[in-house]
């Protein structure tokens, strides 16, 4: 057998040994089942079939070419994903299935990532969590300790992004916060601080009152947030966090000192401290670019994608005619507030314009391609992107260094 082969079986034999980790397999095939509900409710279909524009990921620029499916066939893959999805969380079920339930959660995953690279709109934080964890699950040694430290980084790395006035004040917030009004949103939103960046250690303590009492509250702040972000963050945290109480109740039970004693004194297997350096580096890159992250989005695709401000918006393309007219071609979409006003979206918008005109299909010469935004908080518009003549510079957006046409001050 090759060294991969005996990894995979590594990774397969601990997951069939643990009771725990086993029925955790079902919690991450229901990620799945709720993605699926939401892609529904979201009607994904109308917008990733191959006659719909395409909105590519940066590191997928060309991915009109992956688009090949019409809307009724985007729909059967959409209900093949969710049958298979269903499929592996009964495999998982039984221990003797449990390398054919690995196998097809899998599967299950590397078919939601293939729908998820056809447009850069389905990118949300739901997303890069739940395939987070996945990999986690399927490919990191340790995987109790390892997902527990996981699961704790995504709320501590979330907090910090919440210091800034725009998420204290309550103006980054979508919708209001029954039952919380005027300073007590103030109050709710602090909070929100506290709970990630310090309670949320709490899910890893020794002493059992401390836990139930940090896991309690997550637990009812994921209840109140529904009415907030909908129906999938919460549904989607709840079969994340799973993996606390079955560590907790399910033998084999936690070393003496408990498992933030452990990683604190280096007692941890070395796969969950590379795990936690390598998640936190990620949630570095954004700050290693220039401006305001939150306007330019830059960095962003490889850290969490936690709403920490509200954007406004305005995006446009001055399109120049032949007999020397311009006409105004409105570019946003009715977009997630996280991606509405994303230069990414409106670069995209402006490039399909310019395919449009070559294949002969539009009758202007070139367009000038405008964005301003501003946070929620704040009075003025920025400008963030003010290209003139986009189609004949022929621009690319670089997902790893800073884009010169993506203003910054």
């Amino acid at each position: 057998m090759s060294a991969a082969g005996r990894f995979l079986r590594s990774q397969i034999a601990e997951i069939e040994r643990d009771d725990a980790l086993r029925w955790y397999g079902v919690a991450m095939a229901v990620v799945h089942v709720v993605t699926y509900l939401f892609w529904v409710d979201q009607r994904i279909v109308t917008f990733v079939n191959a006659q719909a524009e395409p909105i590519c990921w940066p590191l997928v620029p060309a991915c009109e070419q992956l688009r090949v499916l019409s809307a009724p066939g985007m729909a059967l893959l959409l209900r093949a994903y969710f049958a298979a999805a269903i499929g592996a969380g009964f495999l998982f079920a039984s221990r003797r299935m449990v390398p054919w339930a690995y196998a097809g959660l899998v599967l299950v995953n590397v078919l939601k990532l293939a729908i998820m690279l056809l447009d850069y709109r389905l990118r949300m934080n739901q997303h890069y969590m739940g395939l987070f964890a996945a990999f986690v699950y399927l490919l990191v040694p340790g995987k109790r300790d390892a997902l527990r430290v996981l699961v704790t980084l995504f709320y501590f790395w979330a907090g910090t992004l919440k210091l800034n006035w725009e998420w204290i004040s309550g103006a980054g917030l979508y919708r209001p916060m029954w039952p919380f009004s005027g300073a007590g949103v103030v109050a709710a939103c602090v909070y929100v601080i506290v709970l990630e960046l310090g309670v949320a250690w709490g899910l890893l303590a020794k002493r059992a009152w401390i836990f139930w009492v940090a896991f309690a509250q997550f637990l009812v702040f994921h209840a109140l947030s529904w009415q907030v972000v909908g129906f999938f963050y919460p549904l989607l945290m709840f079969a994340i966090l799973t993996i606390f109480p079955l560590s907790r109740l399910v033998e084999p039970r936690d070393p003496p000192d408990g498992p933030l004693v452990a990683l604190c004194r280096g007692r941890e297997v070395w796969s969950v401290y590379a795990l936690a350096a390598m998640f936190s580096l990620l949630q570095l890159i954004p700050y290693a670019f220039p401006g305001d992250r939150t306007l330019t989005g830059q960095g962003r695709l490889y850290a969490l994608h936690m709403f920490d401000a509200r954007a406004t918006c305005e995006g446009w393309a001055d399109l120049h005619n032949a007999d020397g007219t311009t006409t105004r071609r409105d570019l946003k979409l009715p977009l997630d507030t996280r991606i509405a006003c994303d230069p990414i979206v409106y670069f995209n918008r402006a490039r399909n314009l310019c395919r449009q005109r070559d294949a002969g299909r539009g009758a202007f010469e070139d367009l000038d391609l405008y964005l301003s935004a501003r946070r929620a908080s704040e009075g003025e518009m920025k400008r963030v992107i003010a290209t003139k003549g986009f189609c004949a510079k022929g621009e690319r957006y670089d997902p790893f260094r800073h884009n010169a046409w993506i203003l910054t001050e």
